[in-house]
């Protein structure tokens, strides 16, 4: 079975409701394109942007997810604790709070909809360094137990903390992620970049793909760009969703690594459920472009 292509088009949305309506109108327009990757709070955090978010999504984009991280990470910035993982049970239990709210927006969109299409709830690791497997695995067996409205949670690896580098997200190791996975019957999503970002190399993003795969834990697959430079985008190896390489000639990430990631995701006894693109774009970039931008990586995946 051929995993559904879906776009993070939340990092490359221009600003402006008009403009992002017209956005997700010609996305929709692409028959490669099944669904996005949602940003929780963004436009699910008020009933209103909920609303609005459930009218204009493609109606037959049916393989949405949702990705926690830019909450997790506004609330880890503000508390140090905060986190599914979390050794201090105040900060675990604040994150168990979150995705009782990202729940109740999952169901509200599902209600304004009609459908369920929602498909996958991407969650995170945290806290930075101090993340622990066992409180990891108490948080998911209690989330695993809630209504998610059809969709599925799945654990999306974030760089690991390593002492002497400055971590993006410094979550757990991938091994724990991929234990856990096995243990609850969860499923497990690789960033590309945000496994370079890890390894400050394309081979740990292929390393990564392959031991998910070996452990037939591997779910969804999403590439996005890392690089050793600076960009327009921001500081070398940031998380910052560059572009493949040669729309950004800084970005590691090129036609022959996600080709290599494909097969080697192809691998799986099982097949994967969703592959998708996430990047960001020059702020000047046309509706036109936006596309470009993803669907040359659509290209290299098919290739």
């Amino acid at each position: 079975m051929k995993p559904e292509f879906i776009v993070g088009a939340y990092a490359s949305l221009p600003q402006g409701r008009p403009s992002q309506e017209l956005c997700y109108m010609l996305l929709g327009e692409q028959s490669w394109v099944r669904g996005t990757e949602l940003p929780f709070p963004g436009d699910l955090a008020n009933e209103d942007d909920r609303h609005w978010l459930a009218e204009h999504l493609p109606a037959h984009w049916h393989t949405n997810s949702v990705t926690a991280i830019p909450g997790t990470m506004r609330r880890m910035n503000e508390d140090p604790w905060f986190g599914l993982a979390s050794p201090q049970e105040a900060g675990r239990r604040d994150a168990i709070g979150f995705f009782e709210d990202l729940r109740r927006a999952v169901a509200d969109v599902a209600r304004v909809r009609g459908a369920q299409d929602i498909a996958y709830i991407e969650l995170h690791s945290a806290p930075r360094r101090v993340s622990d497997a066992d409180r990891m695995e108490e948080s998911l067996r209690l989330l695993a137990s809630w209504d998610w409205s059809g969709a599925r949670l799945v654990i999306e690896h974030c760089d690991r903390y390593i002492d002497g580098q400055e971590p993006e997200k410094g979550f757990l190791r991938l091994d724990d992620e991929i234990a856990l996975c096995k243990e609850l019957g969860i499923g497990l999503t690789i960033n590309w970049g945000r496994s370079a970002v890890e390894g400050r190399s394309a081979r740990t993003a292929l390393e990564h793909v392959r031991r998910c795969a070996d452990a037939d834990a591997l779910t969804g697959l999403m590439f996005s760009g890392a690089g050793p430079k600076e960009t327009i985008y921001g500081y070398p190896w940031i998380d910052g969703h560059l572009p493949m390489n040669p729309d950004e000639p800084t970005s590691l990430m090129d036609a022959d690594a996600i080709a290599e990631c494909m097969h080697a995701a192809n691998t799986q006894e099982r097949p994967i459920a969703y592959v998708g693109a996430k990047v960001c774009v020059p702020r000047d970039a046309t509706l036109d472009e936006r596309v470009r931008y993803l669907s040359h990586i659509h290209e290299a995946v098919e290739q």
